[in-house]
């Protein structure tokens, strides 16, 4: 028998679109644009294009498959209390989600899951969630997002995490982060920067065209910045480093802003290389 790539047969409606028009006998049901999904997991692209859901109850769900709920436009409130997989782009393009709070056994996220939700303000992960990694992509675009309270066991965040979410003004970053990202935070609200102890690496242009930057502190433990990091950062007045970098890329601030790191260091030559200002700390560490 002939069928589609959904799982549909012609002239047939899908199990969602007999839920979605409040037919037959399934596991998920739609009322007034609340929606109760029973099942453990949600396929790929299961709701995908649904306007008509406006909240989710997903406390029962476990995994979400990839673009389960992209481009949900009027999809308002989402709960979830079991879930451990949220997969790539799986809520893309929700642009009404407002507040999303993820519970402890979430422990995997794919690329981009909640990218250009555009009215998306707080993003909140519990605090001993198992969560290791935040994906390229995830909130990119999401130019509302003023607050994010990160997981403590967060190790590393991808690519384009945050990119030009303009609203965000104050990010604290976990102890356990290693590992920040090229261009993660690029174009964000930010005003004052102090990045963990124990943090390794900066991926290039992190934090560039951050307009509101106006001091950075980097800690001891930083091995590698990448070029452009803080660089359209126009507002920057300070960046703070104590230490020597293993590697230091090109231009990693702009002309104006003062380098303040101990004499006789790398990184005295490197902001003098670049015709930067420097300010002496005490002695190297």
């Amino acid at each position: 028998m002939e069928s589609y790539r959904n799982g549909t047969v012609p002239g047939r409606m899908s199990c969602a679109e007999q839920t979605l028009r409040k037919h037959g006998k399934c596991s998920e049901k739609v009322d007034k644009g609340f929606l109760v999904v029973k099942d453990p997991r949600i396929g790929t692209g299961k709701f995908k294009n649904q306007i008509v859901i406006r909240s989710a109850d997903l406390k029962n769900v476990m995994e979400i498959s990839q673009e389960a709920f992209a481009n949900c436009g009027n999809l308002r409130e989402v709960q979830f209390r079991n879930v451990n997989l949220i997969s790539r782009y799986s809520f893309s393009h929700c642009i009404r989600l407002k507040e999303l709070s993820f519970p402890a056994g979430l422990e995997q996220m794919g690329m981009g899951a909640f990218m250009a939700n555009k009215r998306l303000e707080a993003v909140r992960f519990y605090r001993d969630s198992n969560l290791t990694v935040l994906p390229n992509l995830a909130f990119s675009d999401c130019g509302a997002l003023r607050t994010v309270l990160f997981p403590k066991r967060l190790q590393s965040i991808g690519r384009r995490a945050f990119y030009k979410c303009e609203s965000l003004c104050h990010a604290e970053l976990p102890l356990s982060l290693k590992y920040i990202g090229a261009e993660a935070f690029y174009g964000c609200g930010l005003k004052e920067l102090e990045l963990p102890e124990g943090l390794l690496e900066i991926g290039e242009g992190a934090y560039r065209k951050c307009r509101n930057l106006e001091y950075v502190y980097l800690p001891d433990t930083l091995k590698k910045i990448g070029k452009w990091t803080f660089h359209g950062c126009t507002q920057l007045a300070v960046l703070e480093i104590r230490h020597d970098p293993e590697e230091i890329g090109e231009w990693i601030t702009n002309k104006g802003c003062v380098i303040r790191c101990p004499r006789g260091s790398r990184m005295e030559a490197y902001a003098k290389n670049y015709g930067m200002t420097v300010e002496y700390t005490d002695t190297l560490v």
